[in-house]
């Protein structure tokens, strides 16, 4: 005698009850690694987030600190220029070449 097959074992109800719990299964794999993915990078952008703070941001500060100090000594190179001071003068006062730096002349 054969074995008794259960009713919607075969056939396409069949393929199609396995064909769904297949899918289901999957899915719910799926959810669970993407979920596990987004809190590494989670973990991952964290850190990177802060590192990148810790490090960038006093560099930030520092270049808008020396942007401030170039334009402070243009004012003061200016106004020493108009006292008759030289360019080899301001160099030897220690005056950053930005500050003593002239704009090029405009052709005429």
């Amino acid at each position: 005698m054969a074995p008794k097959r259960k009713e919607g074992s075969g056939g396409l109800k069949g393929f199609f009850t396995r064909a769904g719990k297949s899918f289901m299964t999957g899915g719910l794999f799926a959810r669970d690694q993407s979920v596990w993915m987004a809190e590494k990078l989670a973990k991952i952008g964290f850190i990177v987030a802060t590192t990148s703070i810790v490090v960038f941001m006093p560099l930030v500060f520092e270049i808008a600190r020396e942007g401030q100090m170039v334009e402070t000594e243009k004012l003061e190179v200016a106004a020493l220029r108009d006292e008759g001071y030289s360019d080899n003068q301001f160099r030897e006062m220690g005056y950053a070449e930005a500050a003593i730096a002239r704009a090029p002349a405009v052709l005429k």
